[in-house]
């Protein structure tokens, strides 16, 4: 056997540092900011928008299978109650990051957080 190999080289640590700087990165992009709200779409349209800021308030969505209750408010969202019977968008619980989502397919619903931001300033496209 030739010399021994060394566990840690001078070059992983710029790669250490180049995953820690896109970490760090990720999660300062997907943050909510003053002025966040939810977009609520029921099937092909939108229902409505609603304010992250202040207290958190319960609001009943009309959808196709009966009534999906949603609370809003406190920086997030959340499915609180649906006539679905898996109940998956309530065990979602709460979303607290831009482009964040609640899924129900039963009941055709869907909530998306929106950053308060300026769009003239967010990115075009992410990609994973």
């Amino acid at each position: 056997m030739t010399g021994s190999r060394a566990f840690f080289r001078p070059l992983d640590a710029v790669v250490l540092c180049a995953i820690a700087a896109a970490s760090a990165w990720g999660l300062l992009a997907f943050r909510i900011t003053p002025g966040a709200r939810a977009i609520v779409f029921v099937g092909d349209n939108k229902y409505g928008w609603y304010s992250l800021d202040g207290p958190r308030h319960s609001v009943p969505i009309p959808t196709r299978i009966g009534p999906v209750n949603a609370e809003f408010g406190e920086g997030s969202a959340r499915v609180t109650a649906s006539p679905c019977r898996n109940q998956i968008c309530v065990r979602t619980g709460k979303i607290a990051h831009s482009h964040a989502e609640v899924v129900c397919l039963p009941a055709r619903l869907l909530i998306v957080i929106e950053s308060g931001e300026d769009p003239a300033g967010a990115p075009d496209a992410i990609t994973y």
